[in-house]
C-alpha cells in the first residue's frame, strides 16, 4: 500500500477518480477489473456514495498512473461534457474516447489556472468577437484574414497566430485514441483547440482552421451536427484557400503535379484543394474522382509528403508559458507536484519530450 493512501482517503474527491479513469481511456468496468473490485463499487466511489479504502485507493493510483494525492479535494476542477465541445462525429467515436479527450482538456485547464497565478497569458483577440454567432462562414473568414493582416496569399503560422491571440492550441497525448482528429471548446474561460497526434501537418492546418470556424460560428456546440460541420469546413476552405484568388490558380484540366505544387504553397493537402476546386465549380465530379484515385494509389490520403513552407506547426504557448513561469515562480517539478500529477504526464501534456538520458545495457556472450 502506498504510504500517502490513508491521507488521500480522508480527503477523497470522487470527481478526481472519474477524471483519472477517463484520462486512462477506461470504462468503470475496466478499472474495476484492474483493482479487483466490482463495477458497482467503482460507480459508488465516483458518485460519492462510498469511499474506497486505503488499499483500494493505492491500487487505483498504481493502475491509473497518478499519485494517491491526485484523488484529493482542495483545488479547482473543471467539468466538461460532450455537449460543451465541437466533436465532428458522435457515431465515429465512443463515449469513452470523447471523455478521455475532454479529461485532458480539463487537466490542461488546471495547468493554465496555475500559470495564471504567476504570468499573464496573451489576451483573447481573434479579430472578431467570440460568443456571438456569425452566420456567414465565407464572410467571417475574409474578415478574420483582413484583421490578421493576410488580405491575400497563404496564412502563415496559423497555430502561432492563434496562440498569440489567446487561443490555446494543444496536442493531447492520446496515441491509442485514433478516432478524433481535433475538437474545440470555448467553455474553459479561454478557447481551446485540441489536436491529436495522428494527422498529416497539412491536414492539421485545415483541422485547426475548421475548429476556429466552430469557435466563431457556433458559440452553442451541437456535436456531430452536419450543418455545423459543413459551415466549419466552408470557413476553413475560404480562410486557407480564398475563392477570389484560388479559383484562377487551379490547374484546369486538373494536372496532378501542378495541383500538388499549389496545395504546398497554400499549406493544405492536395485532397482539400481538389475538393475546393469541385465546390467552386472548377472541377466536375469525374475529375475529382480521378484525383482521389491518384491520391489513394500514392497513399497520400493519409500520408501525403510535406513539401511546403508550412511544415508541422507545433503548439508552443504552454511550453513557453511554463518556461516564463519557471523564471518567476514554480519550476516544472513544482508545478507537477501542485497539480498532483507525475512529471512525465505534465511534460507530455505541454508537448515536451522526455530529455532524461537513457541507460542502455549491452549483453553478450560471456
Amino acid at each position: 500500500m502506498h504510504p500517502d493512501a490513508p491521507a488521500a482517503v480522508r480527503a477523497f474527491a470522487p470527481a478526481r477518480l472519474t477524471m483519472a479513469r477517463q484520462l486512462a481511456g477506461w470504462r468503470r468496468r475496466d478499472l474495476a477489473k484492474a483493482i479487483d473490485r466490482t463495477a458497482a463499487a467503482v460507480s459508488q466511489y465516483e458518485l460519492g456514495q462510498s469511499k474506497p479504502g486505503a488499499e483500494t485507493l493505492s491500487r487505483c493510483a498504481r493502475v491509473l498512473n497518478v499519485p494517491p494525492s491526485f484523488f484529493t479535494m482542495g483545488r479547482p476542477q473543471l467539468l466538461l461534457d460532450t455537449a460543451q465541445a465541437h466533436f465532428r462525429s458522435l457515431r465515429a467515436t465512443t463515449a469513452t474516447q470523447r471523455q478521455q479527450a475532454l479529461a485532458y482538456v480539463e487537466l490542461m485547464w488546471e495547468v493554465l489556472e496555475q500559470l495564471d497565478r504567476v504570468i499573464e497569458l496573451p489576451a483573447l483577440d481573434v479579430g472578431i468577437p467570440l460568443g456571438v454567432p456569425h452566420s456567414d462562414p465565407g464572410l467571417t473568414a475574409r474578415i478574420v484574414r483582413t484583421v490578421w493582416g493576410v488580405p491575400v496569399g497563404p496564412v502563415a503560422h496559423l497555430v502561432r497566430n492563434l496562440e498569440a491571440r489567446g487561443v490555446v492550441t494543444t496536442r493531447i497525448p492520446m496515441p491509442d485514441n485514433d478516432a478524433i482528429d481535433a475538437f474545440s471548446s470555448a467553455l474553459t474561460g479561454r478557447p481551446v483547440i485540441a489536436l491529436t497526434c495522428k494527422e498529416n501537418p497539412m491536414r492539421q492546418r485545415f483541422s485547426v482552421a475548421h475548429e476556429l470556424g466552430h469557435l466563431l460560428l457556433h458559440p452553442e456546440p451541437e456535436p456531430g451536427s452536419p450543418r455545423h460541420e459543413h459551415e466549419a469546413d466552408d470557413f476553413a476552405a475560404e480562410f486557407l484557400m480564398p475563392e477570389d484568388e484560388i479559383r484562377d490558380q487551379l490547374p484546369c484540366p486538373a494536372d496532378f503535379e501542378a495541383l500538388k505544387d499549389l496545395a504546398d504553397h497554400y499549406g493544405v493537402s492536395t485532397a482539400a484543394l481538389a475538393h475546393r476546386g469541385r465546390n467552386l465549380g472548377v472541377y466536375d465530379e469525374p475529375a475529382l474522382r480521378l484525383i482521389t484515385a491518384t491520391l489513394t494509389r500514392l497513399g497520400w490520403r493519409t500520408h501525403e509528403p510535406v513539401n511546403s513552407g508550412h511544415p508541422g506547426e507545433q503548439p508552443e504557448l504552454l511550453r513557453l508559458a511554463i518556461d516564463l513561469a519557471a523564471a518567476n515562480g514554480p519550476a516544472l517539478p513544482s508545478l507537477a507536484a501542485r497539480l498532483h500529477i507525475g512529471l512525465p504526464r505534465l511534460r507530455a501534456l505541454i508537448g515536451l519530450s522526455d530529455t532524461r538520458p537513457r541507460l542502455r545495457l549491452i549483453t553478450g556472450a560471456g
